[in-house]
């Protein structure tokens, strides 16, 4: 009988601790959010290796959100599969939609502003990374008070960490021009003092034209350029950049464990990429 009553509390427990989770979409945010729970409790991760462009829904994904007390995503323009389970759900937030955060547009593949078009890499400026943990802070403080000071606390240690890396590549110095194959690191220019030469793409998994090839080519600033591209990117297709350096990134942070280390990991990998086109 004994046996029965422990199997019975620790199934009420699990079953608790399930239903009060913090579930957030993909990985980036996911790793911020761990960051301002640590020592609180775990959120769950709802799309794993998958992106927010390309998802495959689950009953599990379904029964997460169900279960969930607070759902976290990037919203509609980041994660378009999921609108459907979480456009009018009460309990899901959408950041892009949150008044939080600084939000550019999208550009065209040689630079220009394009109207009414969102750039949801948004968790690669500084700014916007801190200013989520505190949202997350605040939000899950209000749900459970008790835990306020707590999660206050870890929302300002990661903003001091975020702040402190991310301003040692501040300098006065010109911008620095680069290129990327597909154009999604807007949100590291002003932390890197960086300036947007182009992209080859707007879909990595589509080739470039030869039009952009030739626009690229006919316009570079520097003789070298950095070439910024997921590690699938055609070589075939950017070697006829050259003289090029590449170098492969991935603003997903697919992989990594700790938000900071992946960004300054992402960002050193660029900014000496950059600077090696310097000289």
């Amino acid at each position: 009988m004994s046996r029965l009553i422990v199997f019975v509390f620790f199934s009420m427990l699990s079953t608790w601790g399930w239903t009060q989770s913090l579930v957030v979409s993909t990985h980036p945010i996911y790793l911020i959010a761990k960051e301002v729970t640590a020592g609180i409790e775990e959120p769950v991760l709802l799309l794993g290796d998958q992106t927010g462009h390309d998802v495959q829904l689950t009953p599990a994904h379904r029964k997460a959100i169900q279960d969930a007390s607070l759902v976290l995503w990037l919203g509609k323009v980041h994660e378009a599969p999921l609108d459907k389970l979480l456009n009018q759900n009460p309990k899901a937030i959408a950041l892009l939609d949150s008044g939080i955060l600084t939000i550019l547009p999208q550009r065209s593949l040689r630079g220009a502003a394009l109207a009414n078009t969102v750039d949801s890499h948004v968790w690669l400026e500084p700014n916007n990374a801190v200013r989520i943990a505190f949202f997350i802070a605040t939000l899950r403080s209000q749900q459970y008070p008790e835990n306020k000071a707590k999660y206050m606390a870890n929302a300002k240690e990661f903003s001091q960490q975020m702040l402190q890396v991310s301003q040692q590549y501040e300098s006065s110095n010109k911008a620095k021009p680069y290129w990327s194959y597909h154009d999604a690191y807007q949100y590291l220019e002003r932390a890197l003092n960086l300036k947007f030469a182009g992209a080859l793409t707007d879909d990595p998994h589509i080739a470039p034209t030869v039009a952009q090839i030739k626009f690229l080519k006919d316009s570079r600033p520097k003789t070298q350029m950095c070439l910024l591209a997921e590690t699938s990117a055609s070589s075939g297709q950017y070697q006829k950049l050259n003289p090029v350096v590449f170098q492969p990134v991935d603003e997903s942070m697919r992989g990594q464990d700790n938000f900071v280390a992946a960004w300054k990991k992402l960002a050193s990998k660029t900014d000496k990429c950059v600077l090696s086109t310097q000289k």
